[in-house]
């Protein structure tokens, strides 16, 4: 890990203090926010990545299915190097990227989306100086199949000379190799081993002593690890596994540390002790607290940003830590945040913990949030997201203060570290729903071909919906989280659309804000009135589509339409609620 040139200081004195700006070129990157993003617009969506053997600090990566046959060279930052052009095979769905040994590069011609493609394959190629060379020509191509059924993969590794693939599947990940590498004969690839715990993989990495292999998935990392090298009883032990939202669709090693890549085209760098300890990575979407250092406003207290270097991590990124200016007593540390609606929020922040710290209280707004926290540890964490409570924020301007409260007996400082912070919608989700579908549907990237419940709501009435068979709106409740999971509430075709229906009651005329997540396009309609619209691909989350719009006073209706391609379908549904009067139904109350 990079060594940061000089440690950031900016003692406060005595009282009340508006702390200076902080340089920003010293400020380094802890590993749960982006280190680099690619910014060559040809890079659309990385979905292979390995760290170069023979030229320090050069990374390749390459895009899926539909680009050009192109290799790039890029810095950790995603700063393009070079792009080499490949010659001798073409692009059909390119979804990993291997390196071996001999310094030479493997394209995995892996993708098989539709489980039907008979003309799989890996090729090679010696790995090109990025600095000095603009092409590479393909040495040998490799094709291969299953033993049993066709199956999906986009991950891809070399380890004891020949290629590993991992299969892409819902319910399990499967670890295949080639028995041998024939240029003229397709090889009927020999299957390794299931994983354990690992599923629906999406990239794949082996270091370069072959005793640790890394698998990602959208939402989490597992690192498998046995000094003897053997994939087989590796892939069977307990891994190091971290859950996380970075959308992971590529992974490598560089040492024992691992770079992260997703089609977001966003880079991630994770050190090897983070994983090793199974901390949990706390959310992309935090608000750092050091850069608004300069806004931040203490009393009885010293304060400054620390690296965490300094803190004793080695990684990057920078914390700011206050304290009370003498043993005992309590400080305060205020920042300043916005809002863009006003509603309950539930404040996190990102703390760390260990020998020195104390307890820390929260307020918003000059009201006191839940319950002071402990920050003592026997054990110095980095990067622990808390959650400190739950608040009613206005919109625009409001202000958070940490508290420092005394501290546990065995602690031997009264220090707090906060990182960054976030907020969250924490007004209730719709929990219960009537749902109708599924409809056929002609376009992928839309939901405009219309039907009857759009114009003419009518709850009793029996449809005709996919393959001629008959629909009728029936009864759904939502998963715990708030996500409503219309696969098993509608079921399991694609492309098709389906319905979902809520009343939401208002005790009066109100302003309130539509808070919406729903994977693939989407439409909404309030009280008869198309209100959003939302074509395109996504994956699901909520609260991604934020809507200003009036209820009226008494049972409103919200009907949602929105569109299935393949695996996940689901929706969240939520109004802003600061008051807490809302209230949902399946149909309207006395």
């Amino acid at each position: 890990m990079k060594q940061l040139s000089r440690l950031l200081v900016f003692a406060i004195s005595i009282g009340i203090y508006t702390a200076t700006a902080v340089p920003p070129d010293v400020i380094d990157t802890p590993p749960w926010q982006p280190v680099g993003k690619y910014t060559h617009p040809d890079i659309r969506e990385s979905s292979g990545i390995v760290a170069s053997r023979q030229f320090e600090g050069v990374y390749w990566t390459l895009n899926d299915s539909g680009n050009p046959a192109t290799l790039y060279a890029t810095k950790r930052t995603g700063e393009l190097i070079r792009e080499i052009a490949v010659k001798g095979c073409r692009n059909f769905d390119w979804e990993a990227l291997g390196i071996d040994d001999k310094n030479q590069l493997w394209i995995g011609e892996i993708g098989n989306n539709s489980r039907l493609r008979m003309d799989l394959k890996v090729v090679v190629v010696a790995e090109p100086n990025p600095f000095t060379e603009t092409e590479a020509t393909v040495l040998a191509s490799y094709p291969y199949r299953y033993p049993n059924e066709n199956v999906d993969a986009e991950g891809l590794f070399i380890a004891h000379d020949m290629p590993y693939i991992v299969s892409k599947e819902r319910d399990r990940a499967v670890l295949y190799r080639f028995p041998t590498l024939q240029t003229d004969t397709k090889q009927v690839l020999e299957k390794v081993g299931e994983f354990a715990g690992a599923k629906f993989i999406t990239g794949a990495g082996v270091a370069k002593d072959g005793t640790r292999l890394v698998v990602c998935t959208y939402d989490a990392l597992w690192v498998y690890h046995d000094a003897s090298k053997n994939l087989a009883k590796m892939i069977q032990g307990t891994p190091w596994a971290l859950r996380h939202n970075f959308d992971g669709e590529a992974v490598c090693f560089d040492g024992y540390d691992l770079v992260l890549t997703n089609e977001a085209r966003d880079i991630y760098y994770l050190p090897q002790f983070w994983y090793e300890k199974a901390w949990p990575l706390p959310p992309k979407e935090t608000q750092s607290v050091v850069t608004r250092f300069p806004t931040i406003k203490v009393v009885d207290a010293t304060a400054q940003v620390e690296t965490y270097l300094t803190a004793g991590f080695d990684m990057g990124g920078s914390q700011v830590v206050f304290a009370p200016q003498n043993a005992g007593e309590q400080a305060t540390l205020t920042i300043p945040i916005d809002v863009p609606y006003r509603n309950i929020y539930e404040i996190r922040a990102i703390l760390t913990h260990g020998q020195e710290y104390g307890r820390v209280e929260l307020s918003a707004n000059g009201t006191v949030v839940g319950s002071p926290y402990d920050c003592y540890s026997t054990e110095a964490i980095a990067g622990t997201l808390v959650n400190l409570g739950t608040a009613q924020l206005n919109g625009g301007e409001n202000r958070i203060t940490l508290k420092s409260v005394g501290k546990a007996s065995e602690a031997i400082g009264y220090k707090i570290g906060i990182d960054s912070f976030q907020l969250l919608h924490a007004s209730p989700f719709v929990q219960r729903y009537k749902v109708l579908g599924p409809f056929p549907r002609k376009n992928l990237r839309t939901v405009d071909t219309p039907y009857p419940p759009e114009t003419d709501l009518d709850l009793n009435v029996t449809y005709e919906g996919v393959e001629g068979k008959f629909i009728h709106w029936r009864e759904a409740t939502a998963e715990t989280d708030g996500m409503l999971d219309l696969r098993k509430n509608i079921g399991l075709d694609t492309n098709v659309v389906g319905y979902a229906l809520s009343y939401v009651y208002a005790p009066k005329v109100t302003d309130t804000v539509l808070l919406l997540g729903s994977d693939e396009a989407v439409a909404v309609w309030l009280n008869g009135t198309e209100i959003h619209r939302k074509d395109g691909f996504r994956s699901v989350g909520p609260d991604s589509a934020a809507v200003p719009c009036q209820l009226q006073a008494g049972w409103n209706i919200v009907l949602c339409k929105t569109g299935q391609n393949g695996w996940y379908w689901s929706l969240y549904l939520r109004f802003t609620d600061a008051e807490g009067v809302l209230r949902y139904a399946t149909e309207p109350e006395e």
